[in-house]
């Protein structure tokens, strides 16, 4: 998963050999030309490094709810709605349900203009790899997602958004600082705003185009509940992890965002805004439709220390998992190509779709989870896998209605791929009428 990557052991080599190369040089200040040729071949190095880095990293926020007598058929439903047309009794594992990969990066920005500079110079759109979506958050609500994955940075007294983090660039960073510190010329060029190479990584999501009102932890719930207040019968699955800063800060600053969401009550269905278990905040069974419309359900890695919610961890590639009492077979190749990934998408799907009972209380004794989003470093972006990956499941109509999918994330996701997702369920007023 992205922003999940861990120690390559090409990149420790490759940082043992800048530092080789650097105090070679040094050792050997007595020769300029041998200096010259040494900087120039550690520079090289060091970009080379950098983009790879940066684009790894990065791929790697009063109507009555629906219940059995008021379900709608599909001719009334919309990207808003379409959950009032399930019925109360199905799982929620059991709906066939869009979701996003980095849902808050439509309008994202680092300090380096979303590049990788050379002496002040672009040299690689590391922001074409943080960028992972198009739509805002209730763009995407609107459109249909159910399902949002919010990565978060610990600000001053809030929760900002982002996506990417720093200490994965720390060994080119560091190796940048030493090689300037001994280069009279690049310590100039960097006194004249022109540093030898510019590497951020941490991209943190606005909610303006221009990108200057920061996209916090309290804005987006604050969106996410007036969506479920103006749609009671929907539900919004609510990835929430930490991507970078210090773990008891974002615990501190998002407790207070839980406790909140206790205790506060959605007007549209007199209940708490968050969903819980008769009580508990930790769960431990799948829970029918009808107990979770109108409310958030909270999936987070400190479900333990928040005392809410359960996470299901997906790990890279793919391989099953437990959440919510139920097991979940996943595909979760990401660092591929967009011809790859189709294969890796194809197969799971005809290993583990089945057909979807027409009667809710048939319940299946496993669930889904089919991440479509990918990226190759240096050779597609997100963006360029994603319009493949889409066309080729949405457009062409590879999921067919009545089949059990799963939950289904992914990249650039618009109101016509969700569209081609939750239309694949079965709708109450459908089913009785055959």
């Amino acid at each position: 998963m992205f922003g999940c990557m861990k120690s390559d052991p090409l990149l420790t080599h490759i940082e043992k050999c800048i530092a080789g190369k650097i105090k070679r040089a040094v050792c050997s200040g007595n020769k300029k030309r041998g200096i010259l040729k040494r900087t120039v071949k550690i520079i090289i190095c060091v970009v080379l490094v950098a983009a790879m880095l940066a684009g790894t990293a990065l791929c790697c926020c009063a109507y009555p709810a629906a219940s059995g007598s008021d379900v709608r058929g599909k001719d009334v439903l919309n990207g808003k709605n379409w959950m009032s047309g399930i019925a109360d009794e199905r799982y929620l594992c059991e709906i066939n349900l869009p979701g996003t990969h980095d849902s808050a990066t439509a309008y994202c920005r680092n300090t380096t203009e979303n590049h990788v500079k050379l002496f002040g110079n672009n040299v690689f759109d590391s922001g074409a790899y943080a960028k992972t979506q198009s739509l805002t958050l209730p763009q995407q609500l609107n459109a249909g997602v159910r399902y949002l994955d919010l990565r978060f940075s610990p600000g001053e007294g809030e929760l900002l958004l982002c996506h990417g983090n720093n200490e994965k660039a720390a060994p080119v960073n560091n190796a940048i600082k030493i090689l300037t510190a001994l280069n009279p010329l690049l310590l100039l060029l960097a006194h004249f705003d022109r540093p030898f190479l510019s590497l951020d990584i941490e991209f943190y999501a606005y909610e303006d185009e221009a990108c200057t009102i920061p996209l916090t932890c309290s804005s987006v719930l604050a969106q996410v509940k007036t969506f479920l207040r103006e749609n009671p019968s929907e539900t919004v699955i609510i990835t929430a992890k930490k991507e970078n800063g210090e773990t008891e800060a974002f615990l501190r600053l998002f407790r207070e965002q839980v406790e909140k969401l206790k205790s506060e009550i959605n007007p549209a269905t007199q209940e708490p805004y968050l969903y819980t278990e008769n009580g508990r905040g930790i769960y431990s069974k799948m829970p029918a439709l009808s107990e979770v419309r109108g409310k958030i359900v909270l999936m987070t890695p400190f479900y333990e220390e928040l005392q809410a919610g359960d996470m299901l961890d997906a790990k890279n590639k793919a391989g099953q998992t437990d959440f919510m009492g139920m097991t979940f077979r996943y595909e979760n190749h990401w660092s591929v190509t967009a011809g790859r990934k189709m294969k890796y998408i194809e197969s799971f799907i005809e290993d583990y779709s089945t057909g979807m009972s027409k009667d809710p209380a048939q319940h299946l004794p496993y669930a889904n989870v089919l991440k479509t989003n990918a990226s190759a470093v240096l050779r597609q972006s997100p963006y360029a896998i994603a319009m493949r990956v889409n066309d080729s499941l949405y457009a062409q109509n590879k999921l067919v209605h009545g089949r059990y999918y799963g939950w289904i994330m992914g990249d650039f996701m618009t109101e016509e791929t969700c569209s081609a997702i939750w239309q694949t369920n079965h709708f109450a007023i459908d089913d009785c009428c055959d």
